[in-house]
């Protein structure tokens, strides 16, 4: 990815309505916590991810 290329993605970013940014935001939190866990090698149950997608699906069909 060029510098070009990044500061395309930046300036795309930038030009999103404050409400598609707050979206992409919670739509993307339960992935951050089950990579970041994994990461750390804590152990995350399937269980939990299928709570915590339909708690994130609840808050995110409110958009």
């Amino acid at each position: 990815m060029t510098t070009h290329d990044v500061r395309a993605l930046v300036a795309r970013w930038r030009a999103l309505p404050t409400e598609e940014k707050v979206y992409r935001r919670r739509a993307a939190v339960v992935d951050h916590v089950i990579h970041s866990m994994a990461m750390e090698g804590e152990p995350v149950s399937d269980r939990w991810i299928e709570q915590a997608r339909q708690r994130q699906r609840a808050v995110l069909g409110s958009h």
